[in-house]
């Protein structure tokens, strides 16, 4: 009888054994797929962000350096905010940008890259969009290829931020950059520099005597000074514009270009050695009006989580797309960065007067904050936006473009909560 009950116990037992082995692979089954059923929404929720980028040109050859655009889009399947930032292959990181989707799509973003110099032979290089929020994501590489070729003409040079529109009678100035770059293995001394007005942008030939004509003749020089400097063997110098650049008060209503045209001093008379660059603009009889923007927006991390210290440092670069100067107005603050949660919560500047098509960058401290310390590490992160003319103290042409994107930022990673 005694051997009957041992036997029946280990029927039981194995019985048991093989129950709990079912069991457990059962819960591993599950497991499994629970996993498995997890990593295919990750990564479907993974590609609902995506990035391209494409190098233009892709491959160069000519004087250095090199001007490579980058051309991208950033895609959201559904609505709300993204932010980027550019990631070079010589370790650079560009500022985080932020992009506001209403509704799913794509979005164009722009890129720009001064490669090479002139002792460069060949240079090779790669960008990227890292997608930083709400999730991490990089596009592919966007290569390209520089060639350096010394043969290439010795002088040239660039004109930009040049304004898109002007009236007759209106003094440009130095609202524009001209900058002028000698390739060569040799000094260059008297380059002269003139602006001149065209109704097409082809290279213009310089002339000995500057035409000082207060009406409009094609091709001819704006009124003002000849400017001349002298360049050092690979010197690359941007000009500083004396003149008033009056575009003539009888010039017809039209399309024009606006160009910079460099010569090489004593070989004035030879016209390859002239070297130019156009930018179109347009003349209309409309009064000038100011429009105010923010052309960009970056920041920095302040280092101190104390009283009377800043916790961010924004650096904020207004532009006036308009056709007049903005005003001078001292002790008065028109540009701010702003917590849009709380609007005690920022900081302020003034700006001097901006003439048509030029900038003016601001450093703005957005200390800690001192009224309520507990706000900074609640309700995170904070949203930050940047406004030009908050008070509304200029007549601008458009007070829709105003803001900036916003930066969500986060002070409890500075402030222990």
């Amino acid at each position: 009888m005694k051997t009957i009950v041992n036997i029946h116990s280990k029927e039981m037992a194995e019985d048991n054994y093989e129950t709990l082995c079912n069991h457990s692979l059962l819960t591993f089954r599950m497991f499994a797929m629970l996993l498995l059923h997890c990593l295919i929404f990750a990564c479907v929720a993974h590609a609902q962000i995506s990035a391209t980028l494409s190098a233009e040109p892709s491959i160069y050859s000519g004087i250095c350096p090199a001007e490579i655009k980058f051309r991208g889009t950033v895609t959201s399947e559904k609505a709300g905010r993204v932010q980027y930032r550019f990631i070079r292959s010589d370790g650079t990181l560009s500022p985080v940008e932020t992009i506001e989707f209403s509704t799913p799509g794509a979005k164009e973003v722009k890129g720009l890259w001064m490669a090479g110099d002139a002792s460069t032979t060949l240079y090779e290089g790669w960008q990227a969009i890292r997608i930083v929020y709400p999730e991490e994501v990089e596009s592919k590489e966007a290569k390209f290829k520089v060639t350096c070729d010394q043969s290439a003409p010795e002088l040239t040079v660039k004109i930009w931020n040049s304004p898109a529109s002007a009236r007759p009678g209106h003094e440009l100035g130095s609202s524009f950059n001209v900058k002028v770059t000698n390739h060569g293995k040799f000094d260059l001394r008297d380059v002269t520099i003139d602006i001149v007005l065209k109704k097409d942008n082809s290279c213009p030939i310089s002339t000995p005597n500057v035409i000082d004509s207060a009406h409009f003749l094609d091709g001819a020089p704006l009124k003002g000074e000849r400017e001349q400097v002298s360049l050092k063997a690979g010197q690359q110098l941007e000009i500083k514009l004396n003149g008033t650049n009056k575009i003539p008060a009888d010039t017809p209503i039209g399309n024009y270009y606006l160009c910079a045209v460099a010569n090489e001093g004593n070989q004035i008379k030879e016209s390859d050695k002239t070297s130019c660059a156009c930018h179109p603009i347009h003349i209309t009889t409309a009064a000038g009006k100011i429009d105010l923007v923010i052309d960009r927006i970056s920041f920095k991390v302040g280092g101190k989580c104390e009283p009377n210290y800043p916790l961010y440092i924004f650096e904020v670069t207004v532009k006036n797309i308009g056709t007049a100067p903005s005003p001078l107005l001292l002790n008065k603050t028109l540009v701010q960065v702003m917590d849009m949660h709380d609007n005690r919560w920022g900081n302020g500047a003034t700006l001097s007067s901006i003439p048509p098509g030029g900038r003016q960058t601001v450093l703005i401290p957005v200390y800690y904050f001192t009224e309520d310390p507990i706000y900074m590490t609640k309700m995170v992160p904070h949203p930050f936006r940047a406004v030009v003319d908050p008070l509304h103290l200029i007549e601008e042409a458009n007070r829709k473009n105003n803001t900036s994107d916003i930066i969500y930022l986060d002070p409890g990673l500075i402030c222990p909560k």
